[in-house]
């Protein structure tokens, strides 16, 4: 593995020209157990911005109760490790006609909640549906 330590870059996939980092390789932030031994978590602020400490894909399912012509309705699904003001984009299957998705948060610990609005004129009970969510650790 190629590393870049205290302003030393090894030869390898990482190539420093003047402004410009290339990477043409994986770039890990942190430690890498399988080379060092130890697992420690490392962080990543791009230009002085939020430390993220982790970006995570995955998949949620979700059986949105039914809902009312005209109104909000909800569900949740476990991510974990996610806390309150952390980011989770979330990004919705195929849903019944008549149902919108409106958005999603990290409601609680390891809690994402989806949100539905029924712009249909009678109630819609959507089936148990799978999210995809891009989860990312900020807190």
């Amino acid at each position: 593995m190629n590393r870049l330590t205290r302003g030393k870059a090894l030869v390898g996939a990482l190539h420093i020209d003047a402004q410009d980092i290339t990477i043409s390789d994986d770039l890990v932030v942190g430690d890498d157990a399988s080379v060092t031994g130890d697992a420690t978590v490392g962080t990543l602020a791009v230009g002085g911005g939020t430390v993220i400490k982790k970006v995570t894909k995955g998949t949620g399912s979700v059986d949105l109760a039914s809902i009312t012509n005209g109104e909000t309705g909800s569900g949740t699904f476990t991510v974990t490790g996610a806390a309150v003001g952390d980011v989770i984009v979330v990004n919705p299957p195929a849903l019944t006609t008549g149902l919108a998705f409106a958005g999603a948060a990290v409601t609680g610990a390891n809690t994402v909640t989806v949100y539905a609005v029924n712009a249909s004129a009678a109630p819609i009970d959507q089936a148990e549906a799978t999210f995809t969510y891009l989860w990312v650790d900020v807190t």
